[in-house]
């Protein structure tokens, strides 16, 4: 880290005059519009997400997959805006959008992102379904996969200073907040704050952006509402992801464990189960990323 720059940000200028992004693409702003009219219908969506066939491909290959779970394989997007509805469809091509905007070019951070990523969403969409099955779950997608989104903006503009905090984790097996933490570098969490008020993404996308960590976990608990218990999805979907799948040391992994055992008022032989469970979902991201790619 010696020979790495300091990154000093400024909220009211990142993204805007020092790290610029352009625009998302025209389809999304335009989606939004058409689903303020509710005059507009299947067949009116449809053609218009037609108009980019990249982002077809990718929407059909989510909505085929686990998280989804649908009674048939589907093929065309008009039956995809049919099954899943305007609303989801929408968040689908937003948070896929988002990512493609980036357009970051380490293609194995990028396979890694997505990975953790998916896997964060099998995972909570599991948790919630057992736990709080009230939740709005056609929300849970977006705020899943894009709740990491800070570490793309480490990539694309910071991609040393990435490198570093990912060779730090490997070396101690530790969390990357606590990496953050230990190297003086913004959280990415931060970074991913910032662009979601700069690219105006929903509400629920920016909480997941905000509260995923194992130190927020604590404060979520003590929050008991709808939007608490969102957050608090979200963020146990993440840290059992990252206890799956991270090469951690046995002391962190205890205290993930011991953390989503607490929350979730468990038995320890209850929280085996639901690991094994959590284990079943990471064959479903790797089956999803070979169709994915």
């Amino acid at each position: 880290m010696e020979h790495l720059p300091p990154i000093e940000i400024d909220p009211k200028t990142f993204l805007r005059q020092h790290c610029t992004l352009p625009a998302l693409p025209t389809v999304v702003t335009t989606l939004q519009q058409m689903l303020q009219n509710e005059n507009t219908s299947i067949s009116q969506i449809a053609e218009l997400i037609s108009s980019d066939p990249a982002l077809v491909a990718q929407i059909l290959k989510i909505v085929n997959s686990a998280y989804y779970s649908l009674p048939q394989e589907v093929s065309k997007i008009h039956f995809a805006v049919a099954f899943l509805g305007l609303n989801e469809i929408y968040r689908l091509a937003l948070t896929l959008s988002v990512i493609n905007t980036l357009n970051i070019a380490q293609s194995r951070e990028l396979t890694a992102f997505w990975f953790h990523s998916f896997f964060t969403a099998l995972c909570t969409k599991h948790l919630a379904k057992a736990y709080v099955p009230q939740l709005p779950f056609d929300e849970l997608w977006s705020a899943a996969i894009l709740h990491d989104i800070g570490k793309l903006v480490y990539l694309k503009f910071f991609p040393e200073h990435f490198a570093a905090l990912q060779a730090h984790c490997t070396e101690h097996g530790c969390l990357f907040s606590t990496a953050e933490e230990r190297l003086a570098l913004p959280p990415s969490s931060f970074l991913g704050i910032l662009l979601c008020e700069h690219w105006l993404l929903p509400s629920k996308v920016r909480d997941a952006c905000t509260y995923h960590s194992l130190k927020d976990l604590a404060t979520l608990h003590q929050h008991t509402s709808p939007a608490g218990d969102f957050r608090r999805m979200v963020c146990l979907g993440n840290l059992a992801a990252v206890l799956a799948n991270d090469p951690l040391t046995t002391e962190v992994k205890h205290q993930l464990a011991e953390a989503i055992t607490g929350v979730l008022r468990i038995t320890e032989s209850q929280f085996l189960a639901l690991m094994g469970s959590i284990y079943e979902l990471r064959l479903e991201v790797e089956s999803f990323l070979k169709k994915f790619q």
